[in-house]
C-alpha cells in the first residue's frame, strides 16, 4: 500500500494549521509573544508567590532557545507587557513577569480566541470535534511512541 499521498497530505494540512495568520485576533501580540505570556501566567499560577520565572524556565516551557525567549522578552517589555525583577540575594538571577498591562492583554486574546473556537465549534458540530480531538491525540500519540523509537 503506497501511502505517500496520505503522508503528504498529514504534512501539508499540519502546516496549514502552523502558518494560520491568527494576528489579527491578537492585536500587537505575535502568536509565539502570547505563547510566553501564557506561560508566564501559568508559571506564576501555579507557583504563587513566586516572584517570576527566569527565561531559561520560560525556554524549556516553550521548547525554544533561551536566546529566542529573551528577544520575545525584550520586545513584550517595549510593549509594557513583561516585566524584569533582579534576585536580591543573587543578582544574576532575573525573573520575568507579567505586568497588569500584560494580563489585560493575554485576557483579551484568550477571549478573543475563545470566540473563535466557539464559531469554529459550533459550524463543525460537537460530534465531530470530539471525534477530531480523539483523532488528534492518537495520531500525536502515536508520533511520539515513534519518535521514542527511533530515539533507541
Amino acid at each position: 500500500m503506497d501511502t505517500s499521498k496520505i503522508q503528504e497530505n498529514v504534512l501539508e494540512t499540519a502546516n496549514r494549521f502552523h502558518r494560520m495568520n491568527l494576528e489579527g485576533l491578537l492585536p500587537d501580540i505575535s502568536r509565539r509573544e502570547y505563547e510566553l505570556m501564557a506561560a508566564v501566567q501559568d508559571y506564576m499560577d501555579e507557583n504563587s508567590g513566586k516572584k517570576g520565572i527566569c527565561v531559561s524556565g520560560l525556554a524549556f516551557r516553550l521548547h525554544v532557545s533561551s536566546p529566542a525567549v529573551s528577544r520575545m522578552v525584550s520586545i513584550l517589555e517595549e510593549k509594557g507587557y513583561i516585566g524584569r525583577s533582579m534576585d536580591k540575594e543573587d543578582r544574576r538571577n532575573t525573573y520575568i513577569y507579567l505586568t497588569e498591562k500584560g494580563r489585560a492583554a493575554k485576557a483579551e486574546a484568550e477571549t478573543a480566541l475563545c470566540r473563535l473556537m466557539e464559531r469554529v465549534t459550533q459550524r463543525m458540530g460537537e460530534d465531530d470535534m470530539h471525534q477530531l480531538i480523539m483523532l488528534w491525540n492518537r495520531l500525536a500519540d502515536i508520533m511520539e511512541q515513534e519518535l521514542r523509537a527511533e530515539d533507541v
